[in-house]
């Protein structure tokens, strides 16, 4: 007798779902892979949106695969407008509603992945509904921020909150004639930086002329999207809110499966819940940090198609461990390149390192090179071991990629003396004889006598 099949229903298609669907098929052909996407919107590039909108380009250039593409060229059966509302894992059942019908259904499965992201974070305040007022989270939220601009052609943005998203859609903004000010709720943005790569992300916001007002408690939002606040009365066109996020796991109430304080699904470092046959990964789960060695929030892009690409290949047998992350990202402010791995000062001292912080500003191109643009970097170290905790590179933009380094020698456990001791590139428009990397770790043993 012939084996049946084993059916995997993905909840999810983004990053962290299609990246398991996908590597379930390529590793057993015979897979029946059923993905269940609330959305009209599969496997797109969430990270471009606000510069989509900032360079009026088609929404579409941020789709990579279509529904249609993959079931053609995968044979992933993906059920676009199809939400989850219910799990019995005792039974092996989703429950399914059809957004199109309304017909409610249930399916079976041998293995289920909970790839249901996260949705934009809305704060009480009166008025957050109105119209004009918006949330970038998904592809649709692109296409209305879209469709309202080019119809209303706003002349003045408020954008309440003080991160990534809102940092880069000032920039884009800009690009599109607004004037912009940015509503933060803290004493600062970027918290999690160090102070004197915080005062140059301020300069770069004030050098293109980007208000910045922290410390700022929202009262309500008016009809004609004035702002009122503990700092005066702010009149917008465009309003954009970016106060967190949230992971979707309402449809997950009443299952056994275990949760996070903040509701995100708990995983082991194979991705696998508490659950037998249930595996979960990206915006809506935790993943393993290797410095912290530990379970973290840390809903990236980068995080959530590796979590897919592991929990697919588990399931399809492979039994392989996630070897972490160390919390590398990168975002660009106008011209400055803004970049973190690791930890910072405080998160160090926070865990109980005896922690130092070396802050070096250098060139990135060699003396006498036209191009002169300088980046700044932070590298924090344990003193009494010399172990490298975690960096830091802010400044020009075709230097901030040195993160990466960083990023590397950190995941492979190197000390400030090893850093030190790297064997990096020189020529003249790429980097100096003594990189800022370097520079900065010739500081640091100073400091850490190892």
């Amino acid at each position: 007798m012939s084996k049946t099949p084993i059916r995997v229903v993905v909840i999810g298609g983004d990053a962290a779902g299609m990246s398991a669907a996908s590597q379930i098929k390529r590793r057993i052909k015979s897979a029946e892979v059923v993905v269940l996407e609330k959305s009209e919107d599969v496997s797109y590039g969430a990270c471009g949106m606000p510069y989509n909108i900032g360079y009026k380009a088609d929404i579409n250039d941020l789709v990579v695969l279509t529904a249609e593409e993959f079931k053609k060229k995968r044979g992933i059966d993906v059920r676009l407008l199809n939400e989850a509302v219910g799990v019995d894992e005792k039974n092996k059942k989703a429950f399914v509603k059809s957004l199109t019908s309304g017909r409610e259904y249930e399916i079976n499965y041998d293995y289920l992945v909970i790839a249901t992201g996260a949705r934009a974070n809305k704060p009480p305040i009166d008025g957050i509904e109105n119209d004009g007022v918006f949330t970038l989270k998904f592809l649709d939220d692109a296409r209305k921020i879209k469709s309202f601009v080019d119809r209303n052609s706003p002349k003045k943005a408020v954008l309440i909150g003080g991160g990534f998203i809102n940092l880069e859609l000032a920039e884009n903004l800009k690009k599109l004639g607004m004037d912009v000010v940015v509503l933060e709720k803290l004493s600062g943005i970027l918290l999690n930086f160090e102070d004197e790569l915080r005062e140059i992300v301020y300069e770069e916001l004030e050098k293109n002329d980007v208000e910045l007002l922290c410390d700022v408690d929202i009262d309500k939002i008016l009809d004609d999207l004035t702002v009122k606040t503990n700092k005066g009365d702010f009149k917008a066109d465009f309003i954009n809110v970016a106060a967190g996020i949230k992971p979707n796991i309402e449809f997950l109430k009443g299952s056994q499966i275990k949760l996070a304080q903040n509701g995100a699904v708990n995983v082991d470092r194979y991705f696998k819940t508490n659950v037998k046959n249930v595996y979960s990964g990206g915006d809506c789960a935790l993943i393993y940090h290797k410095i912290l060695d530990r379970n973290v929030y840390m809903p990236l892009g980068t995080n959530a198609n590796k979590a897919g690409k592991f929990a697919g290949a588990n399931i399809a047998g492979s039994n392989e461990q996630f070897g972490g992350i160390v919390g590398t990202n990168i975002f660009k402010v106008f011209d400055l390149g803004v970049s973190k791995t690791g930890l910072s000062l405080s998160e160090a001292l926070k865990e109980g390192y005896n922690a130092v912080k070396t802050t070096i500003t250098a060139s990135i191109t060699a003396h006498g090179y036209p191009h002169q643009g300088k980046v700044t970097i932070s590298l924090i170290a344990e003193k009494s071991t010399g172990k490298l905790l975690g960096g830091q590179v802010v400044g020009d933009f075709e230097g901030v990629w040195r993160i990466d380094v960083i990023a590397a020698a950190l995941y492979s456990g190197f000390t400030i003396k090893d850093v030190q001791n790297l064997d990096l590139a020189y020529s003249p428009p790429f980097a100096p004889v003594w990189d800022p990397i370097l520079v900065c770790a010739n500081q640091a043993i100073k400091q850490v006598g190892k």
